[in-house]
């Protein structure tokens, strides 16, 4: 999807609901820091309550040194906005190339020292990694569920304090729906 596109929509989730709405922000749809923070300024006016933004593009990470720039910027442009907007600095070492842990967790500490708000490395597979990265860490972490079969109590015991679910929600949505095509156009009727 384009920004344009992603605005919509976020702007659609924000109007019908009252609870807090986090934007997958991707790489903040720009080539640029500056582009990053003239569309994170754009997102906060949606009414988000937070935005993460990805240290790759295209499947590349980010040097570590343009992800920073990405990461100040947009918190520069939170900061200017008087917002009250939560920024999410994602390593996504283990949703495409896979980086060593060391590797994830020193770029997530120089995403916090940049501006984030909260720290994120998608994919981590075992409770055992994501404790390392809580305890390495001196910002909250946000952990996702749908990757390791493990419970939000499984997460908060290490230390975690936010959780994602991914597009776990929709999947089981669209898999009850295929039944229910199924059955009907099998069997002729609903369950």
């Amino acid at each position: 999807m384009d920004v344009d596109s992603v605005l919509d929509h976020l702007r659609f989730l924000c109007g019908v609901t009252d609870l807090p709405v986090n934007a997958d922000f991707e790489a903040g749809f720009a080539a640029t820091a500056d582009g990053v923070a003239a569309n994170v300024a754009r997102c906060i006016e949606t009414g988000v309550a937070g935005l993460s933004i990805e240290d790759a593009h295209a499947s590349r990470f980010y040097p570590l040194d343009v992800a920073l720039e990405r990461i100040r910027a947009a918190r520069i442009a939170i900061d200017r906005s008087g917002q009250d907007v939560i920024l999410v600095g994602r390593c996504e070492a283990y949703l495409m190339e896979t980086l060593d842990l060391d590797e994830v967790i020193r770029r997530l500490k120089a995403y916090g020292d940049a501006g984030a708000d909260c720290l994120y490395a998608p994919g981590l597979r075992t409770l055992e990694s994501v404790a390392r990265v809580v305890d390495a860490t001196d910002k909250p972490v946000n952990a996702n569920l749908t990757a390791t079969g493990l419970s939000v109590s499984d997460m908060a015991g290490v230390g975690v304090r936010r959780v994602s679910v991914g597009a776990a929600l929709a999947a089981a949505t669209y898999k009850a729906f295929d039944g229910f095509v199924d059955q009907l156009s099998v069997e002729g009727r609903l369950p």
